[in-house]
């Protein structure tokens, strides 16, 4: 008697749960029935009443989503989500979670329309991102709308319009520093113009253009450090710049001689990394075109010890190499530094 009363109690209870459901998605279909019907602001009142009652029909009871109910939901969780996107920043927090709620629901059986409308949704982040200057975030929130799609082509044809003109963005300012510089003898805008011009090949590697500039400001650089913190104002986005200015320690050379079986180089460093630095010449390498290290000659490097912001000068002989010289490489196990010249 006591199995058979704790069974019709869970009965009773499951009943009850699917009865709220039922109740919830009847007065979800009614919201929905009469938004048809009006428009403005009886409309999206309509629209917000159908969500939120489809939302409570969907999260009472998961398990048993009629497809019906699992379209209507998902197409009445877009309207709120564009809705607020439309309406400004005042609820962009909920954003996140309508996306959530239409990841966890979206089968393969949901209307195509609305698999589109949900990646149109991220693109339209996107754009968001883009004008706020987050360029990595733009790029995962396209990425995300290429993954989510019905059909991915105007996404993968926006994210590749959207890359192009960053390219050509940063492109165009390294340009403008490069010939500012040459103009003006600035140091600085050389450093300037080798930021924008990496970051023009970091968003397309092909360029022709932004390559042979780079190759110049890498020659003309070779004696200065790429201090690019210390010339671009204001930052871009941080995630994109961590990736160019990737060393906490700087170096340069501002002389480098042949000297027949050897080069001679006079060696800038300074220690922007989080410990003090024992230098020594065996962490210092000439690095050739082809990949091949020359290990500097053994010297007693002067100071031993470089605290952090603070910069020296040294004196170190290499091999010569066989080929021709594409960067100075500094590696002391974890402390690592390149300055290219080619």
């Amino acid at each position: 008697m006591k199995v058979a009363g704790k069974l019709c109690a869970a009965l009773s209870v499951l009943v009850l749960i699917i009865s709220c459901s039922s109740s919830y998605e009847q007065k979800g279909n009614a919201a929905y029935n009469a938004a048809k019907r009006v428009s403005g602001d009886e409309k999206r009142r309509q629209l917000k009443t159908a969500y939120l009652f489809f939302d409570k029909a969907v999260k009472e009871n998961p398990g048993r989503i009629n497809n019906r109910l699992r379209n209507r939901y998902i197409e009445m969780t877009l309207e709120r989500a564009f809705m607020v996107l439309n309406e400004g920043a005042a609820h962009m927090e909920a954003i996140p979670l309508f996306l959530d709620d239409i990841e966890k629901n979206m089968t393969a059986d949901v209307n195509p329309e609305f698999k589109q409308r949900h990646a149109l949704i991220w693109a339209q982040m996107a754009d968001s991102s883009l004008k706020k200057g987050r360029i990595a975030e733009a790029r995962t929130r396209l990425d995300k709308a290429i993954a989510v799609a019905n059909d991915p082509t105007p996404f993968r044809t926006k994210k590749k319009e959207a890359i192009d003109n960053l390219a050509q963005q940063n492109y165009d300012e390294a340009e403008l520093y490069y010939t500012n510089a040459v103009t003006n003898k600035d140091v600085n805008d050389f450093v300037a113009a080798e930021f924008f011009a990496k970051c023009a090949l970091l968003f397309d590697s092909s360029r022709a253009d932004a390559q042979e500039l780079l190759k110049k400001l890498l020659k003309e650089n070779r004696g200065t450090y790429s201090a690019y913190l210390s010339v671009i104002d204001p930052i871009p986005d941080s995630a994109i710049f961590k990736v160019i200015n990737k060393w906490d320690i700087l170096l340069a050379i501002p002389v480098m001689e042949n000297r027949g079986s050897t080069i001679r180089a006079v060696i800038d460093i300074y220690n922007y990394s989080w410990n003090p630095l024992r230098l020594k010449s065996e962490h210092f390498f000439l690095v050739d075109v082809n990949g091949k290290r020359y290990k500097a000659l053994p010297a007693r490097l002067d100071p031993e010890m470089l605290d952090q912001e603070h910069e020296a000068k040294l004196k170190m002989s290499f091999p010569k190499p066989s080929a021709d010289i594409k960067m100075l490489l500094y590696e002391n196990d974890e402390h690592i530094s390149e300055k290219p010249f080619i």
